[in-house]
């Protein structure tokens, strides 16, 4: 499988905005240049893999995070708003609404036909 590197930026800058980073002071926090963070966001750079640790200790994120939307048809609309309101929570807040959001959408599977899902 060939990797998306710019989905792969895209999904670093939206990570970084949600934590309110410039891209100097995740440059700085994953010790690398600034230049080389703007090549990696905007898909003309492949990161290394020593980059991608990096980043992700620097954003506070696993780096499985960063690489996940390169998966083929697991790309969302939804993923830059998730990330933006998941940013401020802690690591158990996110898991509770995880589990809330969880039990939400199994409501949903068991009440399709209440829900006028088809």
């Amino acid at each position: 499988m060939v990797l998306n590197c710019k989905r792969i930026g895209q999904r670093i800058r939206v990570i970084r905005r949600a934590r309110k980073m410039t891209q100097a002071e995740l440059a700085e926090c994953a010790n690398l240049s600034v230049p080389y963070v703007s090549h990696i966001e905007n898909g003309i750079k492949q990161a290394s893999l020593q980059a991608v640790v990096n980043i992700a200790e620097a954003l506070e994120c696993t780096a499985d995070k960063l690489l996940y939307e390169n998966q083929p048809d697991c790309c969302s609309i939804w993923q830059p708003e998730l990330s933006e309101m998941l940013s401020g929570c802690t690591a158990s807040e996110q898991q509770f609404l995880l589990e809330v959001l969880s039990a939400i959408k199994n409501c949903f599977m068991t009440n399709r036909h209440t829900f006028g899902s088809k």
